[in-house]
């Protein structure tokens, strides 16, 4: 009988524990939803979920201050009443194929909001999937409005300084063309040429040599940003020795690298970032310079050491347009450096103070196709 009692007192005791246990499970699982209604309650982004025929079956405030009027709940109305009609086939396909297929889906949709603008929205569709079955669309929205009207400003901005540096280059070489055969005509002239006059010509046509070197690198850089990239299979450490006989340098150049290291990218930008970062280290005067090249699992590193003084000024400073230590030096290689790797989404990296020297290094894509895929 004793044994009988202690065998009930433990079966009370366990059940009593699974009980507590399950309690306790409960009360997380409360606190997890609540946590996860409040985020999506005041998230800044628009979170809605779509069911088959497209309709919405749920959404948090933000998308009912944005496209909800008082007199009618956007509940079981379709996501498309919304969309501007020219974006309306595109989101068809997007909730076609987010259904049918079942992986995310990325899209960007005008929507005609409750202020009487119109508004644009990167629109990310998660499918939501039960017992093997898709049976909603989870979907977050974003106002990319701003970001695209200024995307939009900056690419009118850059076309309009790229026509007036067009236009500048232009403007300044009719005048230095005049200057120059009026000084010509002086300098034919048989009256007497004291030292004076003699040091004054000369600073004239050094100033005037600085002015025609400055519209060429000012139009060697407008033709870089026109350039556009074709990618294809380049051996680089390949490209990197005839980039260095090509410039033809005095200075001692060491390569340290691989015989061969194919990367799928743009060997034209690749070259001119390298000929320029090559000269600049060449202008400050170093005894030698090291090129190493090496590699990781996605990007081949093109390191240019110097052995000069260094650099003192701030990284953005030394990439600046016209900047340069050396007054008679235009200053325009790295800002040439620097937007050719950009334009083939690679990077320049620079070391200021390497004790001695410092470090450029090219930053390249070892294959460019893996860069801004479509995730869907």
């Amino acid at each position: 009988m004793k044994q009988s009692f202690e065998v009930g007192d433990m079966l009370i005791r366990s059940l009593g524990e699974k009980e507590t246990a399950i309690q306790e499970k409960q009360r997380l699982m409360l606190m997890e939803s609540r946590r996860y209604n409040a985020i999506i309650r005041n998230a800044n982004d628009l979170i809605f979920t779509l069911g088959p025929a497209g309709k919405i079956t749920f959404c948090n405030k933000t998308f009912r201050e944005y496209l909800e009027d008082k007199k009618t709940s956007v509940l079981g109305r379709t996501f498309m009443d919304f969309v501007v009609e020219e974006d309306r086939p595109d989101l068809d396909t997007m909730v076609g194929r987010g259904f049918r297929k079942g992986v995310p889906v990325r899209l960007e949709v005008r929507l005609n909001l409750l202020t009487g603008r119109t508004g644009i929205f990167s629109l990310l569709c998660t499918p939501l999937e039960e017992d093997g079955r898709i049976y909603a669309l989870s979907v977050i929205g974003r106002d990319i409005t701003n970001i695209r009207s200024m995307q939009r400003r900056l690419t009118i901005q850059a076309n309009d300084l790229s026509q007036m540096m067009n236009g500048l280059a232009h403007e300044l070489r009719n005048p230095l063309t005049v200057i120059g055969a009026y000084i010509r005509r002086l300098e034919r002239d048989k009256g007497e040429k004291t030292r004076k006059w003699e040091e004054a010509l000369s600073g004239i046509y050094s100033s005037i040599g600085r002015i025609e070197g400055m519209i060429e690198h000012v139009e060697r850089y407008e033709k870089l940003v026109r350039m556009e990239p074709a990618c294809c299979q380049v051996d680089l450490c390949g490209l990197i020795r005839q980039a260095v006989r090509e410039i033809g340098t005095t200075v001692p150049v060491r390569i340290h690298a691989p015989d061969e290291l194919h990367a799928f990218c743009d060997a034209d930008h690749v070259r001119v970032a390298f000929s320029r970062v090559l000269e600049n280290a060449v202008e400050t005067g170093t005894p030698e310079i090291a090129v190493k090249i090496t590699r990781d699992e996605s990007y081949a590193f093109v390191a240019v050491r110097d052995f000069g003084p260094g650099v003192r000024d701030k990284v953005q400073t030394i990439f600046a347009p016209f900047y340069s230590t050396d007054p008679m030096k235009t200053g325009l290689g790295l800002t040439e450096a620097r937007i050719a790797m950009v334009k083939i989404h690679g990077e320049l990296e620079v070391v200021r103070q390497a004790e001695p020297g410092a470090v450029f290094t090219l930053k390249i894509l070892l294959d460019r196709r893996f860069k801004g895929r479509d995730p869907s």
